[in-house]
């Protein structure tokens, strides 16, 4: 096997643990506030604060990964994610949780985001369809965690042992990317030079690709719309498990059971998303899956017995079909060749989602979780009206 298909499966390994990573923080978020007696505006916090905070940090980090730094950068942040899951998996307390979600959203940019970045740069003319083989590595992953999870529960398990076993695969993997070869940067395989001349060089591209990327207004309303997405794909799996437990008074391996059910639904679309994609445009997939997502999140929200819920969320994420692969996907294209600098600018954009997420947080708080979540409606209706036409073929 060609080194390139083995760094590809390695990448794709990576979107795999980073998923796995999330759905344990989303499944085992009811038991954390139980033992941690967190309220619902914590909750929001834990949710909205740290992609706030990240929004000042990942652009920078983003941006020194279009240049030879990249490698550093991934191995780095798998490096500092393992630390953070060893510390939510040993603390006692509200302010520990907090600083590992906050040292742990650039770490899981550096390691992720950029591992993205460079399987989107070794297959140029491909990004959207690579982002769908991207999405069903995290898709499996997001599928088989709840069920484990569910098992482990019912076994007695403790939360808390998930998060000490992801500090140590993350730990692993950073040691593998270590030792693979890894591909130089597009535009970075210059002769010997001085550091500093280097250093000025690589901060002179590094300016000149953030202005011409900031110029590019495709680029830029295909960040908003995936802000908008993230709604409902990941603010409401953040507070799905805490909708079935504290208002659908599901246990807390039914509430397993059901984000499991939920993600094989995902799965499932993203498996027909790719066949899709080599006959139809992604732009058409979006403006039909956003209309259909929008009649069943607010029947969702009004359903009254807990086995429709279940039902409607499920075919809910069923019709999220391509957001995150088709807007991510056709973001890169917008600006090919400078794939760090296109997360930097998305990683901005974060501040629209974090702020968003910790105010459903607040209104959850003081007017009840069921009439937060409807501000997460906002999304889908969003992506109906303003997704761009379709391209001629």
């Amino acid at each position: 096997m060609q080194s390139n298909q083995l760094l590809t499966i390695l990448f794709l390994a990576v979107a795999f643990y980073d998923e796995v990573y999330y759905a344990v923080d989303s499944t085992v978020r009811p038991l954390l506030q139980q033992d941690l007696g967190l309220s619902y505006a914590q909750i929001g916090m834990l949710l909205g604060l740290p992609p706030i905070l990240n929004a000042f940090l990942e652009p920078l980090l983003m941006l020194l990964g279009d240049t030879r730094w990249r490698r550093f950068l991934i191995i780095g942040g798998g490096l500092i994610l393992a630390v953070s899951a060893f510390a939510v998996g040993g603390t006692s307390g509200f302010l520990i949780v907090m600083a590992a979600e906050v040292i742990g959203f650039p770490a899981s940019g550096a390691f992720a985001t950029l591992s993205q970045a460079t399987l989107m740069d070794t297959h140029h003319g491909r990004e959207p369809q690579m982002m769908a083989r991207w999405t069903v590595a995290g898709s499996i992953a997001s599928l088989v965690t709840p069920l484990l999870l569910a098992g482990a529960f019912l076994l007695a398990f403790r939360w808390r042992w998930a998060y000490v076993i992801l500090g140590m695969v993350g730990a692993i993997l950073s040691a593998i990317i270590f030792f693979h070869p890894f591909p130089v940067h597009t535009g970075h395989e210059r002769g010997r030079r001085l550091v500093w001349e280097e250093l000025q060089c690589e901060a002179a591209e590094m300016l000149y690709g953030l202005r011409q990327a900031l110029r590019n207004l495709l680029l830029l309303r295909w960040f908003i719309l995936l802000q908008m997405a993230g709604l409902v794909l990941d603010f409401f799996v953040g507070y799905a498990a805490l909708y079935f437990t504290d208002v659908a008074m599901l246990t807390a391996s039914q509430t397993a059971l059901v984000m499991s059910f939920l993600m094989a639904a995902g799965l499932l679309s993203d498996l027909i998303l790719l066949p899709l994609l080599e006959r139809f445009q992604g732009r058409v997939i979006l403006r039909h899956s956003a209309a259909t997502t929008a009649v069943l999140y607010a029947s969702f929200l009004l359903a009254p017995w807990a086995w429709l819920k279940v039902v409607l969320v499920v075919l809910m994420r069923f019709f999220t079909m391509g957001w995150y692969a088709v807007m991510q996907g056709e973001a890169y294209a917008a600006e090919r060749g400078h794939s760090g600098t296109v997360k930097a600018i998305g990683s901005v954009f974060g501040l629209l989602g974090g702020m968003i997420a910790w105010l459903v947080g607040w209104v959850a708080e003081h007017f009840g979780l069921q009439i937060g979540l409807w501000l997460l409606l906002f999304g889908p209706i969003c992506i109906l009206f303003f997704v761009p036409r379709p391209e001629r073929e």
